[in-house]
């Protein structure tokens, strides 16, 4: 089994990114870890040439989705910033079209395990979190298996402050 780890947050050693190395750590499977705001990714041009191919943007998107393809498990992770994923988590879902515009692509029957952060205590972006397992995950035939929302969280890498976190995430890592 693989299991891909992709960071959205644009924070090195924030939140977001101790919890997913957290989970891969915890997990006995082959790991991937991706931090998006270290490439260079762009958003989805609706061009359609990827009908018959990879996207045809020159940057390093293909070469992500082809990472998420080969693998059985998606750690997805982002803060949640305005109510919202990041700008670095959007491009990277938003290159799911060329997987859902190509019939010899497809991430049906993939697992994911979705971690948000956010400085906010309550649980106020608890249906926007729950979407995740509609759109775009259950769009494209992946299945929502765990969820983390570490709420108040705002102190970058605080392992204090993540502690509880940090145990969630392990304990869904230790059940894959």
């Amino acid at each position: 089994m693989k299991v891909l780890g992709i960071v959205g947050s644009p924070r090195k050693d924030g939140n977001c990114d101790l919890l997913v190395k957290e989970f891969l750590d915890a997990t006995d499977a082959e790991t991937e870890y991706i931090f998006l705001n270290q490439k260079k990714l762009f958003g989805c041009n609706a061009c359609m040439a990827c009908e018959n191919g990879d996207c045809v943007i020159d940057d390093d998107g293909n070469e992500i989705i082809k990472s998420l393809l080969e693998a059985d498990v998606l750690v997805f992770a982002t803060p949640i910033y305005y109510g919202q994923m990041t700008a670095q988590a959007k491009a990277f879902v938003d290159r799911f079209y060329q997987i859902s515009r190509n019939a010899e692509k497809s991430l049906e029957g993939k697992k994911v395990v979705t971690i948000f952060t956010q400085a906010q205590p309550e649980n106020v972006f608890g249906d926007y979190i729950e979407s995740f397992k509609t759109m775009p995950f259950g769009y494209m035939g992946m299945e929502v298996i765990g969820n983390v929302t570490a709420m108040g969280t705002q102190s970058k890498g605080d392992s204090d402050e993540l502690a509880k976190y940090i145990d969630e995430v392990k304990e869904i890592a230790s059940n894959l």
